[in-house]
């Protein structure tokens, strides 16, 4: 009986060893095991949103149809929702209004987390072969396809959020779309707004290029990012975006840069001391559709596009600042935040600037100055 109870009493320890094993948490930078979140990221983040209208709330814009003459409209997107992100959530408005003006004329299907496609060729290929009518995407992610949206990834040309939103919706959001049209046969309806992109670390707070020296931050696997942060003297180091919370912790590299959104979502706070407001990049959604397909459609069709794409854009541009407060917030909490002064940005941007003539042979010199001259009138219009 003694040995059965010595056994069993071995088999308990040996399953509490696994379970414990199973169930650590991310341990912090000190390596002991760090605090869980104090609230869940996505619960907080949808919380921050504004809420749909009573009115909105009402429209089932997934509704099957039963009109024999109906436009079904297949669309896709990475994410689990159309909630849980500030441009999902600007599509979702679309939807909506779209459902408002057309009725049973339409039949609205989502395919959401990704089970249309996640890399580009999938994507973008099948819009092109007309697998589904639209998606949500980021102009970043076009580079295989066009270097049309090229010139929002030269570093420090785009000051602002706002001045980015006023770029894309303006003329230079115009001639980028034109670009992508011709070259793709794709067209980005909506540049919904996901961001400026800011840098955060581990070891010490950004104040000026001369703090970037030495320190490895993870980049896209994009050449212009790549040239910008090697001038500014980092040590530039493209890592998948899904591996970049472990590479955090595990101190691969020192830091990152993306929007406030994704900082806030993937719980970089738990593992970085440090972030600088340096609004080094703009970073814009699409929502994409095949032009042609656009084209074959109805006036009536093509007139409620029109109009629910302006409503979409207005959604955009109030929705990303006021949540992007509220996120900012809550990372304070976790890290220390520093906005950078004018003077400060005008020193960073004189650095990058050495790389916007290698940057233009690598886009194009004519588009890129083009397109270039366009954004800078946008960007002189807001300074009076």
């Amino acid at each position: 009986m003694r040995k059965q109870i010595k056994m069993l009493m071995g088999i308990a320890a040996f399953v509490m060893v696994l379970f414990v094993g199973c169930n650590k948490s991310k341990p912090s930078e000190s390596g002991t095991a760090a605090s869980p979140p104090k609230m869940d990221a996505a619960a907080f983040a949808l919380a921050a949103a504004t809420p749909l209208s009573p009115e909105d709330a009402a429209i089932n814009y997934e509704a099957r149809s039963n009109n024999p003459n109906k436009v079904v409209w297949r669309h896709g997107g990475v994410l689990r929702n159309t909630d849980e992100s500030c441009s999902e959530r600007t599509y979702r408005q679309f939807f909506i209004e779209m459902k408002k003006r057309l009725g049973d004329k339409i039949e609205i299907q989502l395919f959401m987390g990704g089970t249309l496609g996640t890399t580009a060729d999938q994507i973008l290929g099948g819009l092109q072969h007309r697998s589904f009518e639209s998606y949500s995407y980021n102009v970043g992610a076009f580079a295989e396809y066009t270097n049309a949206f090229f010139p929002l990834d030269v570093m420090y040309l785009v000051p602002d959020l706002e001045t980015g939103v006023a770029i894309c919706e303006g003329e230079p959001g115009e001639l980028m779309r034109q670009k992508c049209i011709a070259d793709t046969g794709l067209n980005v309806l909506i540049y919904s707004t996901i961001g400026m992109r800011h840098i955060t670390n581990s070891k010490r707070p950004i104040r000026e290029p001369k703090d970037m020296q030495g320190l490895k931050i993870r980049v896209q696997n994009n050449p212009l990012h790549i040239m910008a942060m090697t001038e500014l003297g980092a040590a530039p180091t493209p890592i998948a975006y899904a591996e970049l919370f472990t590479s955090l912790q595990q101190k691969v590299v020192d830091g990152q840069e993306n929007p406030i959104s994704n900082i806030y979502d993937q719980n970089y706070g738990e593992v970085q001391s440090y972030m600088t407001l340096s609004n080094h990049l703009y970073t814009a959604g699409a929502f994409v559709v095949n032009n042609s397909w656009l084209e074959e459609q109805s006036a009536e069709f093509r007139q409620a596009v029109k109009e629910c794409v302006a409503i979409a854009i207005d959604y955009t541009r109030t929705e990303t600042a006021m949540v992007e407060d509220k996120l900012l917030g809550e990372l304070g909490k976790q890290m220390e935040i520093y906005r950078l002064t004018d003077a400060e940005f005008n020193r960073f941007q004189e650095v990058s600037k050495r790389t916007w003539d290698r940057a233009a042979q690598r886009i194009g010199v004519e588009y890129f100055n083009t397109v270039r001259a366009s954004m800078e009138k946008v960007i002189a219009s807001r300074k009076k």
